[in-house]
């Protein structure tokens, strides 16, 4: 199944999506449309975003592949980001919470996400994408809800660093595309290192 840039394959009950073609798979797939020729030096600023949230609707299992296919490849053309290997989707074992797992590598990291429904509640999905590119939280809350139809939901933005006072952390929370509320969280309090009794 072709999707935008991406290719899709079933295998089993995961499937493939990918920059890495095999054997069986067309060769000639289109390169991203952020891909150039002349690229600019790569920015590392270590991105992190976690996403819990509702959604207002059931998702197709039958439609799991193309649904989270579409997804991934959204996420990647509007972030800029470039596969690095296949999405790999895997059903759920334990049917008490039906839905699927998937992950797709990316060359600056990850993306990777879990879709489940219990009985009584809503739907829900768990997102994380990490990456040494610099991401905008808001930006993966417009492909998502786009392509998942968020409810409420709570997220946080991780600004990584080994330096503790460039470190950052916001928690966010909404319903849908809308932001309502946003904090950061304080930065630790430099304590000094204790004497050693003399």
């Amino acid at each position: 199944m072709f999707l935008g840039a991406l290719w899709v394959q079933e295998i089993g009950s995961s499937c493939w999506l990918g920059g890495q073609m095999e054997q069986h798979c067309r060769s000639d797939r289109p390169s991203p449309s952020w891909a150039t020729a002349e690229q600019a030096p790569l920015e590392l600023q270590h991105h992190m975003v976690v996403l819990d949230a509702n959604l207002r609707q059931l998702l197709d299992p039958r439609r799991k592949l193309s649904l989270t296919g579409a997804l991934v490849a959204d996420l990647l053309e509007t972030l800029q980001m470039e596969p690095l290997g296949r999405l790999e989707i895997y059903d759920a074992v334990d049917q008490r919470a039906p839905g699927w797992s998937f992950v797709q590598a990316i060359t600056t990291s990850h993306i990777s996400g879990h879709y489940f429904e219990k009985p009584g509640l809503h739907p829900h999905v768990h997102l994380d994408i990490y990456s040494c590119k610099p991401l905008e939280f808001m930006q993966v809350l417009e492909v998502v809800d786009r392509h998942l139809k968020l409810a409420d939901w709570v997220g946080t933005f991780i600004h990584r660093d080994m330096d503790l006072g460039q470190r950052r952390v916001w928690e966010m929370q909404g319903y849908g595309a809308r932001l309502v509320r946003r904090r950061m969280l304080e930065a630790p309090v430099e304590q000094p290192e204790a004497q050693a009794p003399s």
